[in-house]
């Protein structure tokens, strides 16, 4: 019998296929993200974010806030240039970035739900915001 563990990690997994450029057992290379989010609040965001670490990815920590990824990163970087990022958290974070993205041309092209669940019963999301010319 599968564990927890292994099922969240196959379900984020399979829900992040198309993103990684994995698809019909041919292999691509990984889309690259410029940071991976993931809230520590929650273990099964903290794993998927080992999974990307592992991966190679920069993963960046937070804990339900994005104020300080926000001033110190994501603006300054998406000023430069506009860069993909991925994460798995719950909707409040995700609503800030999204909302945030819209002024730098960047958008929400993938959102998935997933069955793992926040403090409040609320499913977390997979997702990516990724520059609106890229759609």
């Amino acid at each position: 019998m599968n564990s927890r563990r292994e099922f969240l990690q196959a379900g984020i997994a399979a829900s992040l296929l198309p993103v990684a450029g994995l698809a019909s057992g041919t292999e691509t290379p990984p889309v690259s993200f410029y940071k991976v989010i993931v809230d520590q609040r929650f273990s099964s965001s903290v794993e998927f974010g080992e999974a990307w670490r592992a991966r190679g990815a920069s993963v960046h920590t937070i804990r339900g806030d994005i104020t300080d990824l926000w001033f110190h990163d994501l603006d300054p970087q998406w000023k430069k240039r506009p860069v993909s990022i991925a994460g798995l958290t719950a909707h409040g974070p995700l609503f800030c970035l999204e909302r945030l993205a819209w002024d730098h041309r960047m958008r929400v092209v993938s959102r998935i739900e997933q069955r793992s669940h926040d403090g409040d019963g609320q499913p977390l999301i997979s997702w990516v915001i990724a520059p609106k010319d890229r759609t």
